[in-house]
């Protein structure tokens, strides 16, 4: 389910019922939904929500961290969403540096996106390909 956040905003638990249904998952969506919320709040992890899409951080060292975004909003408002949160994660959280994980080649197309015009001065990213199949991006969230 994506809904247009300029239309309407979701809480957490409709955000991730929408990622679920609509990002094809390796689990049965009753075990991948009580398994995401119960990881949602454990204490060390942080979640900012920015229009429909949640994004969850699990901090790590040297400022550094490993982060999800779950999005059930229109492709455009997560673009906008992710130039927000990586604003967030950098001047509110005060990191350096994200690592994220996926399997769907298409969200590679959202860090191009972000890159053309980056909101902040001197972020960048680079990328692995994963045995695994998965695309690990690494942030550089700049100055």
């Amino acid at each position: 389910m994506i809904v247009d956040s300029k239309q309407r905003k979701l809480n957490i638990g409709q955000i991730v019922m929408g990622y679920l249904e609509s990002t094809p998952q390796k689990m049965p969506l009753k075990l991948m939904l009580p398994a995401i919320l119960a990881e949602l709040s454990n204490k060390n992890v942080k979640t900012k929500q920015f229009g429909n899409t949640l994004f969850e951080v699990i901090p790590g060292k040297d400022n550094a961290a490993f982060f999800k975004a779950f999005n059930a909003d229109t492709g455009a408002n997560f673009v906008d969403n992710g130039k927000l949160f990586v604003v967030y994660a950098r001047r509110v959280l005060g990191l350096k540096n994200l690592v994220t994980q996926f399997e769907d080649p298409a969200i590679l197309h959202i860090f191009k996106i972000i890159s053309m015009n980056p909101p902040m001065p001197g972020m960048g990213y680079k990328t692995q390909q994963l045995k695994s199949g998965e695309t690990r991006v690494i942030l550089n969230l700049g100055a």
